[in-house]
């Protein structure tokens, strides 16, 4: 069985999730927080070095990590992974923007506000961080004004990585009323075939970080 390592709270395991749910696959989901601390912790390292949620063990002991390596290896051969090549290098763009802008804006936005305690050096990174967040979220408008979905007419993977912290915007402190396009997107991905929710677990079974690695 495919074991997903990562929690509910967390947007990139969500988009594995999304994938897997879409292909009908049934896995088991080793609850890892970053919370807590145990994505750093050796037992958690043994199995992805580079300390990051989500990750999974594939069905013939392979590990594979980082969420869109994942999307891509469960899209490829599925209409989520396109067959011409320019609208692929067009998905790739995408997640590259998702990966290295609106993640490391509108995620950071959210874990600064719902999971650490005020401090001057959190209020002064979201200050830093509100300005990128807004940026982002008006290239998706302005993308989706011209686009039926991120990447062309059809849904693909660079939609499901983008979709979680998109989503969760207003946890980050951003109303998306004013965002007609992106609301527009979010309920066509919202109503793909097998699309699970925010915050809903997809997995048969779930274990608990001590109980899958042993730990006394």
């Amino acid at each position: 069985m495919l074991t997903l390592f990562g929690n509910l709270e967390s947007g990139n395991v969500h988009k594995v999730q999304l994938i897997l749910r879409r292909l009908g696959a049934v896995y088991r989901r080793v609850e890892v927080s970053q919370v807590r601390g145990e994505p750093r912790r050796p037992e958690f390292l043994t199995l992805n070095p580079m300390g990051k949620v989500p990750a999974v063990r594939l069905e013939d002991g392979d590990v594979l990590s980082e969420s869109g390596a994942l999307l891509y290896w469960f899209g490829r051969g599925t209409e989520l992974w396109p067959a011409n090549e320019r609208t692929r290098a067009e998905v790739l763009r995408w997640m590259f923007f998702e990966q290295y802008s609106h993640e490391p804006a509108l995620a950071v936005l959210r874990y600064l506000r719902r999971f650490t305690a005020p401090s001057e050096a959190a209020a002064a990174r979201c200050i830093e961080l509100e300005p990128k967040a807004k940026h982002v979220l008006g290239v998706l408008e302005t993308q989706l004004s011209q686009s039926r979905c991120i990447a062309g007419p059809d849904c693909s993977i660079a939609d499901l990585a983008l979709y979680p912290y998109t989503k969760w915007a207003p946890q980050a402190g951003f109303d998306l009323g004013p965002y007609a396009q992106i609301q527009r997107w979010l309920a066509l991905v919202e109503e793909q075939p097998e699309f699970l929710p925010l915050g809903q677990d997809g997995a048969a079974q779930v274990l608990s970080f001590d109980e899958y690695f042993g730990v006394v």
